[in-house]
């Protein structure tokens, strides 16, 4: 791995090559396992994925600092980033102890502390550019990889879940984006090596002896980083991200500026050889896949292939024995180009409007519009907890009680603005911070590196490729998907492992002399931090497969297996407040109900925030006979997601049964405060829906606007019968059952539309319309025959009216 030994052979110092220590070989292999294969697990955006990549990570840095102690390396700390890195974990830990979702926040710190011990790994094993390319190949051959299975899920040669959606190139990563700002970051590395190979590879020399001439001016490897980095760029633009193109208008100039001078036509040249053959088969292969033609979309890109390769032979063979290199583009080339190219593109537009209509029908607008209310929604999550944050999961845990109109996101779609509602003002400055420090590292590697371009050409592919990914993530959420993150402080070790002291081991032969003992203490932590997340990764780990375990024993209906399985993984992740909820109901349907409110409240101490448990306890209270607490619970669910009408549904029937129950148990006052509150809740909805504005009614598409829905009406009518206000329950009831039959009644409708035509049949009987009743108990008794025993019941109740004033 490019240590170096320095050894006194008669006074003279020579530097040979050491070998790699076995602890350093294994931790390497352990990392570049990582970067190459957690792609392929959904993006590494789940907990179970990342739990176990996490004990394979711990593995790796405990084996490498091992080998250092062994060797008297005993620093732990050798660079500023070291500290900031560490930060990250640190922070999500602090937050947590104040998290509204504990489970939500042990799956965060599980991801920071995987982002450490590979920044710190990467950052020991990288001792000169020569490690920093090998584990480039493994980045580079793993995207490669990722975008072939792009297009073969696209094709059907392969299946991945949500792979291929909407004409749009998902891959492993399951998310367009996410993709786009993975694959670009891999191509910029890509061009890197591209260009590295043209001057160093040994080309036919040592396989072919008696080789034509002109066969010496091939380089292979060039080939192959053509190719490969063709079909990346083919899969970037099939994902059709606006980020990702964005991205690129941003870094590609960047990029540009940055290299050596005699690098930037080889550079403009090579995208020009994979960028527009890319751009070129990516539109017709996503058009061709989603028809299924795909004998015919996998002809484009064999043809995209060779063509760029045929430009491959036409660099080797024509431009390059010219001098490609004397071609010296300055730097106001590139924004004259610029400038140029803008001028096209807007003369285009002019002459062509329709053409420029259907270039914007392609961007998503609604979609950046709305993230602008995410933003708005984090910042004011941000405000309310400034310093340590909501802990991991924050956002995901409280955001609907922050909405101002219906939207469906678990992620905030802003890297920099989910830190700061997770972690507060704390974790946005340890981010910046990391930011920062890699950006000053970078500057001094690439300035301090003059007189040396390859150096100088590497730190600054690094520092834009890190760009490229950090710019994506203020839009989006795709460092969410840890493969990318890995990805991305994987660079951040790099550069800090350049900017590390050169490390030298000298070996002379002196008198036998004894040694000053090693200082265990840093081992013991080291040891101790590392067996804590080996431990940690894989308890969670066990809990998540018992957890599975138990929902497929629910499946089979074998509720004792599902209940032994979820005690288990309560014990092995005892932060997971749906192992807690999911008990809470199987022990109410065992009639235990002292457990089940157990078990409910403990679910909801662990996610304070969640509306289904709020609901859930509010059930749980329900059957215990603990009416006030239940209704409290429901109004709770709705305060936590006001614009989700179940929630509503949920308080109406929660309230009517409530005061139903206390009638019968001859509590009238406590009876009518309880229907008051569910008569009140249509009105309820109608004043949360004049809050929101016509931008907002515009945005909301995940469901109709928000009414009162036959549910609510139900129970409010209902409610209203027994208040005695007869004509309004009458009203809103025959609307409700009228809305219901329109539609047809459902088999898990028909109990609900039953009780309808019961409260309507009581309060037609009240106001002397015979007739009205009738018809509605025989619609009742064809929807369920117990209405006629619910009736005889029922209407022995007294009928409170209005309370009294």
């Amino acid at each position: 791995m490019g240590v170096k030994a320095e050894i006194q052979r008669q006074g003279v110092p020579v530097t040979e090559a050491a070998p790699l220590p076995l602890s350093s070989a294994i931790a390497f292999w352990g990392i570049a396992g990582l970067l190459f294969f957690t792609p392929f697990f959904r993006g590494l955006f789940f907990p179970p994925e990342q739990e176990r990549a996490l004990i394979v990570g711990a593995l790796s840095f405990w084996l490498l600092y091992f080998g250092r102690w062994l060797r008297r390396k005993t620093r732990f700390f050798e660079h500023p980033l070291d500290f900031w890195v560490l930060g990250l974990p640190v922070v999500y830990v602090l937050s947590a102890f104040w998290a509204v979702n504990r489970g939500l926040a042990v799956n965060e710190i599980v991801k920071a502390a995987l982002y450490f011990v590979v920044f710190w790994t990467v950052s020991r094993l990288v001792t000169g550019e020569a490690d920093i390319r090998r584990l480039l190949k493994v980045i580079w051959a793993s995207g490669v990889l990722v975008a072939l299975a792009g297009l073969a899920t696209a094709t059907e040669i392969i299946f991945i879940r949500d792979g291929f959606l909407g004409g749009r190139i998902y891959s492993s990563f399951q998310y367009p984006n996410a993709l786009a700002s993975y694959l670009l970051c891999v191509l910029i590395l890509g061009a890197y090596l591209w260009a590295w190979a043209l001057g160093h590879e040994a080309g036919f020399k040592n396989v072919w002896p008696s080789r034509p001439a002109w066969v010496d001016r091939l380089r292979p490897d060039s080939y192959l980083f053509a190719a490969g980095n063709f079909l990346i760029a083919t899969v970037f633009w099939g994902a059709k991200s606006n980020g990702g193109i964005l991205t690129l208008l941003v870094i590609a100039p960047l990029l540009l500026l940055g290299v050596p001078v005699e690098k930037r036509a080889a550079l403009v040249l090579h995208a020009v050889q994979v960028g527009i053959p890319g751009l070129l088969v990516a539109l017709p292969f996503v058009k061709e896949a989603t028809a299924k033609n795909y004998d015919l979309a996998w002809l484009l890109v064999f043809a995209g292939l060779v063509v760029a390769v045929g430009a491959q032979v036409f660099y080797d063979l024509v431009i390059r024995p010219k001098g490609v290199k004397k071609v010296r583009l300055p730097r106001w080339s590139l924004p004259a180009a610029a400038g140029v190219l803008i001028a096209g593109v807007a003369a285009v537009f002019l002459v062509r409007p329709d053409f420029g209509h259907k270039v914007l029908s392609l961007i998503h607008f609604r979609n950046a519009v709305e993230r602008f209310y995410f933003y708005r929604d984090a910042l004011e999550m941000i405000a309310a907890r400034p310093l340590l944050g909501w802990g991991g999961g924050g956002w995901q845990e409280a955001y609907r009680a922050y909405q101002d109109y219906l939207y469906n996101s678990t992620q905030v779609h802003g890297y920099y603005f989910q830190i700061g509602v997770e972690t507060g003002i704390i974790g946005l400055i340890v981010i910046g911070g990391i930011w920062l420090t890699f950006l000053l590292s970078a500057h001094r590697l690439y300035h301090g590196a003059r007189g040396n371009e390859e150096r100088r050409f590497l730190v600054w592919v690094l520092t834009v490729g890190a760009l490229g990914v950090g710019l994506h993530a203020a839009i989006d959420f795709n460092l969410s998907l840890s493969a990318l993150a890995l990805v991305l402080f994987a660079i951040f070790g790099m550069v800090a492992g350049l900017a590390r002291p050169e490390e030298k081991v000298v070996v002379a032969k002196r008198p036998k002399k004894v040694q000053e003992p090693v200082n265990t203490a840093p081992l013991i932590a080291v040891t101790t931090a590392a067996v804590l997340l080996v431990a940690g990764s894989f308890s969670l780990a066990l809990a998540g497969d018992y957890a599975l375990e138990a929902n497929m024993a629910l499946a089979k209906n074998d509720i004792a297996g599902a209940q032994k399985k979820l005690e288990r993984a309560r014990v092995f992740n005892p932060f997971d407040a749906d192992c807690d909820a999911l008990l809470g109901r199987i022990y109410m349907s065992q009639g235990d109900a002292a457990a089940a409110i157990r078990a409910a409240e403990a679910a909801l101490a662990k996610s304070r925030y969640s509306a289904v448990k709020h609901a859930e306890l509010g059930t749980a209270y329900m059957n215990a006979g603990r009416y006030e607490a239940a209704v409290a619970e429901a109004r709770q669910a709705v305060a936590m997601a006001p614009f989700q009408v179940q929630w509503y549904e949920n308080l109406a029937r929660t309230a009517l049964n409530a005061g139903y129950l206390e009638l019968r148990a001859r509590q009238q006052e406590k009876a009518r405060a309880f229907f008051e509150q569910a008569a009140a809740v249509p009105g309820e909805i109608k004043r949360r829906m004049a809050t929101v504005t016509p931008q907002e009614r515009k945005l909301w598409v995940v469901a109709p606007l928000m009414e009162p829905t036959p549910a609510v009406n139900i129970s409010a009518g209902g409610a209203l019968y027994f208040l005695g206000r007869f004509p309004e329950a009458a009203e809103i009831l025959q609307n409700a059952l009228k809305e219901v039959e329109r539609e047809g009644v459902a088999d898990q409708e028909k109990e609900m539309y039953a009780e309808g035509c019961l409260w309507l049949a009581l309060a037609s009987e009240k106001q002397g319309r015979m007739s009205l009743k009738e018809e509605y108990m025989k619609k009742g008794r064809e929807a369920v025959p117990a209405v006629e025993e619910w009736y005889k019941y029922t209407v022995q109740l007294p009928v409170l009216g209005a309370a009294k004033k």
